[in-house]
Order: C-alpha cells, then sequence, then structure tokens
C-alpha cells in the first residue's frame, strides 16, 4: 500500500479537529502549555496542531479528553461553529467579571488564522490550488 494521500476532504477533517482543540482549549482557560502537559509534549507541538501544521494523533486526543473530562465525541463534528454558537447562547457574557467575551473574541481569532493557513499547511504542494497559481504566474 502507498502513502495516503492529502486530500480536501481529509484537509477539512483535519482543519475541524483543530477548531473543536482550540475551542475547548481556550473556553476552558487552559494555555497551550497545559494542554501539553497532558500528553507530555511541548507547547509547540499543540502550537502545531492548532495551525493544522501536524495531525494530532487519535492518543493524544483521547488522553487530553480524559484528562480535561472532554466529550471526544465533539471532536468528529463537521461544524464546530455550531457548537461554539450552543456555548455562547448558555453562558452569562453580561457580567462585569465574565471570561467570556475574551474568551470569545480569542477563539475567532484562532479560527481566522486556521482558516486562512489550515489548508495551506496541510495540503501538499502538489494539490495546493494555490499553489499551482503561483507556479503559473512564475512560467
Amino acid at each position: 500500500m502507498g502513502k495516503c494521500t492529502r486530500t480536501e476532504h481529509k484537509s477539512n477533517i483535519n482543519t475541524n479537529i483543530a477548531k473543536t482543540l482550540v475551542l475547548h482549549r481556550i473556553w476552558n482557560g487552559y494555555t497551550q502549555s497545559k494542554i501539553a502537559e497532558c500528553i507530555h509534549v511541548t507547547f509547540q507541538q499543540i502550537q502545531k496542531y492548532e495551525k493544522c501544521i501536524n495531525r494530532i494523533p487519535a492518543d493524544h486526543l483521547i488522553d487530553i479528553c480524559k484528562q480535561k473530562r472532554w466529550d471526544i465525541s465533539l471532536f468528529i463534528n463537521d461544524h464546530p461553529e455550531i457548537i461554539f454558537g450552543e456555548w455562547i447562547n448558555n453562558v452569562d457574557q453580561m457580567t462585569e467579571d465574565s471570561p467570556y467575551p475574551l474568551r470569545i473574541d480569542q477563539i475567532n481569532r484562532s479560527w481566522e488564522k486556521i482558516d486562512n493557513v489550515g489548508k495551506h499547511n496541510y495540503l501538499t504542494r502538489e494539490v495546493n490550488p494555490r499553489y499551482k497559481q503561483i507556479m503559473q504566474k512564475g512560467v
């Protein structure tokens, strides 16, 4: 069997997992370092998972979910924005000491970065349309 090829579909799966990891981490007030401690990696490795530079191994995801008591089934959701919307609706953001407005902003900014670079980081240069456009301009 050959090496598994990277596709748009797989990129979307990995992007959604990264978004869900960011959502859980920030919503619950954890730093990348705290999540890294759960699986004995550096915070830089968590950054790579969240930026779609590396895919998160299943055993790491399971360990994080068990230790933080997160529902792992949420990571297979095709629409992490639906989860985010539900969570936003279930908290009181109007209290003076609420951490959620800041966390919501952090999640939105992180997700924008994932959307902007996730496909580029995950897909190989051969199947990345942006790479093809750059190469055609250069020819």
